[in-house]
C-alpha cells in the first residue's frame, strides 16, 4: 500500500541554484544612493530629451574625429560650460548693482515713497 501523506526530502541544490538559494534578497530600492551621498558631478542620470537633428549631427560629427569624446559627453561639457558661466555672470551682476551709486540712490528714493 502507498503512503501519499509521506513528505519527500527536496533534492539538494547544486551549482548556481545553490548560490542563488544562499543569497539574501535585497529590499526594493536598497541599491540607490541616499540623497547627498554622491557628488552630482560624478553621477550620471538617464533622461529623454528632444534635440534638433542638426544639433545631434553636429556633435556626432565632432565625436567621429580622432581622439574625440563621445557626442553625449561633448553635449554634457557644453551644457556645463553654460551653467558655470551663468553662475559667474549672476555674481558679477550682483556686484555691479551693489557698486552702482546712481542705482542705489534711485532705489533708496523709491523705497522712501513706499
Amino acid at each position: 500500500m502507498l503512503e501519499t501523506n509521506k513528505k519527500r526530502k527536496p533534492k539538494p541544490l547544486k551549482g548556481i541554484d545553490a548560490e542563488m538559494a544562499r543569497m539574501k534578497r535585497l529590499p526594493r530600492g536598497s541599491f540607490k544612493a541616499k540623497p547627498g551621498a554622491t557628488d552630482p558631478r560624478k553621477c550620471k542620470v538617464k533622461i529623454t530629451a528632444y534635440l534638433d537633428a542638426d544639433v545631434i549631427e553636429y556633435f556626432k560629427a565632432r565625436a567621429e574625429q580622432p581622439d574625440a569624446a563621445p557626442y553625449q559627453t561633448q553635449i554634457n561639457n557644453e551644457l556645463r560650460k553654460i551653467m558655470e558661466k551663468g553662475a559667474a555672470d549672476v555674481g558679477s551682476m550682483e556686484r555691479d548693482i551693489l557698486n552702482d551709486k546712481k542705482f542705489l540712490k534711485a532705489l533708496k528714493k523709491k523705497l522712501e515713497t513706499v
